[in-house]
């Protein structure tokens, strides 16, 4: 090393070795090999829990019928494209006024990503992109539910069924299909004269 024009005795050029590069590069590929599925996992548990919410709110959407606490609705808009559970309640403090809709706190309200397409359907007619609602009213009619998300990783059908009070789920990304039992009829088996 020169300093001032002079050499000093003690003072090294000294670099990286061969060795301490491959150290360092291994070190680096462990690192993102611990990562990167990380990361590319995230896409596929977003998507997954976007499914498992819109099965809580129709869930929800089915216990509010069912207690007939008053008419319930979903409520899809495209614009932030969210789905939210709306009630029609009236106001306790001036009860002659018309009912309103507004939105079932309790309820989860679900954000669809963009990254995933979405199709809903009433009775099996399909639904428009540009908004919807679906109401149970509170006579006891709603109609069947059927909403569909497809995205990188999830290929899913959520639907409720006009009696039941809550959906069921079949993932099209598996071979087998998830069907629910028939319906079984105890008395005609015998099974009436039996404690269960």
């Amino acid at each position: 090393m020169h300093r001032n024009g002079r050499n000093f005795p003690g003072a090294q050029h000294r670099g990286f070795t061969l060795m301490e590069i491959i150290i360092v590069v291994l070190i680096i590929a462990l690192f993102a090999g611990m990562i990167i599925p990380r990361m590319s996992g995230l896409g596929k548990r977003t998507e997954q829990l976007v499914a498992d919410k819109i099965g809580d709110l129709l869930s929800a959407f089915g216990y509010r019928d069912s207690i007939a606490s008053g008419s319930t609705a979903i409520e899809y808009s495209e614009s932030d494209r969210t789905l939210v559970l709306l009630t029609l309640k009236t106001d306790p403090i001036d009860p002659d006024e018309p009912p309103v809709w507004s939105r079932d706190y309790l309820a989860p309200t679900v954000k669809i990503p963009l990254s995933i397409s979405f199709r809903a359907m009433e009775d099996g007619k399909l639904l428009p992109d540009s908004g919807w609602s679906i109401i149970a009213h509170n006579d006891g009619t709603r109609p069947k539910i059927e909403l569909e998300i497809e995205g990188d990783s999830v290929d899913t059908s959520i639907t409720l069924d006009p009696w039941a009070t809550g959906p069921y789920i079949i993932d099209n990304t598996q071979d087998e299909i998830i069907m629910l039992p028939d319906a079984f009829d105890l008395d005609a088996a015998g099974q009436d004269r039996e404690p269960w």
